[in-house]
C-alpha cells in the first residue's frame, strides 16, 4: 500500500493562489522582522499567522495552508529567497511501490495544474523532466536544477512555471518533486509543491 500524507485539493490550491494576488511581494522578499509583536504585525499585513519562527518562518494563511518563507542565508531572516508549500504528498510503504507513486503523481498533476491555470493563466512552460524545451538555469545558484542532475534524478518530474515581470511580481512554480533517486531498498516519497521566487534580474 501507499500512504497519502498530505492532500489539499486542486480547488484549495486555487484558493491559496488567489490569496496571494494582493500580497506586497517586495515586502515579502525584503523579509520579516525578528520574532515578537513586529513579526505578528508584519504577517497580519498578508493575512498570515506565524506558527513557527525557528530558522525558517512558517505561517498559516487565511485558507488554512501552512506556508514556509525560506531565507537567503541559513540562520538569518532576510532577505527571503522563496515562499512555498506542499499540496500533495504520497509515500511508498515498500520500495516495490516506488514506480507507483510516480505514476500516481503524474495522474493527479493535471488537476492541480489546471487549478493553477484558472488563477494564473497559461504557464510559460509546462512539461516533464525530460522535455527538450525544459527551461535551463541561467547560473549555478539558480533555483532550477542543472540539466545533468535533473535528468539523473527526474527532478522535477513535472513543472509548470508562471513568471511575472517587474519588481512587484514573482515567479510561481508548480512541481512534482520526487526528491533524490532512492537507493536500493529505500522507499520514495513524491510531493506536489508550489514555490514562489523573486523576479529575476534582467
Amino acid at each position: 500500500m501507499t500512504t497519502l500524507r498530505i492532500e489539499r485539493t486542486p480547488e484549495q490550491l486555487a484558493e491559496e493562489l488567489k490569496g496571494l494576488e494582493h500580497v506586497d511581494w517586495p515586502a515579502v522578499w525584503a523579509g520579516p522582522p525578528s520574532p515578537g509583536q513586529a513579526l505578528d504585525d508584519w504577517c497580519a499585513l498578508f493575512g498570515w499567522q506565524p506558527t513557527s519562527a525557528e530558522r525558517v518562518l512558517s505561517v498559516r494563511s487565511s485558507t488554512g495552508q501552512s506556508i514556509e518563507l525560506s531565507p537567503v542565508r541559513s540562520g538569518g531572516w532576510a532577505p527571503v529567497k522563496q515562499l512555498g508549500w506542499t499540496s500533495w504528498n504520497l509515500w511508498a510503504d515498500d520500495p516495490s511501490e516506488n514506480d507507483e507513486v510516480l505514476a500516481r503523481a503524474a495522474e493527479v498533476w493535471a488537476a492541480y495544474e489546471e487549478a493553477a491555470r484558472t488563477v494564473l493563466g497559461e504557464p510559460a512552460f509546462s512539461g516533464a523532466w525530460d522535455a527538450p524545451e525544459f527551461p535551463e538555469p541561467p547560473h549555478e545558484r539558480h533555483w532550477l536544477m542543472p540539466r545533468d542532475l535533473r535528468l539523473e534524478d527526474m527532478d522535477p518530474y513535472r513543472l509548470a512555471m508562471w513568471p511575472e515581470d517587474g519588481p512587484e511580481g514573482r515567479i510561481t512554480v508548480l512541481t512534482v518533486n520526487p526528491g533524490l533517486a532512492p537507493v536500493p531498498g529505500e522507499s520514495r516519497g513524491v510531493l506536489i509543491e508550489v514555490n514562489c521566487y523573486p523576479p529575476e534580474a534582467p
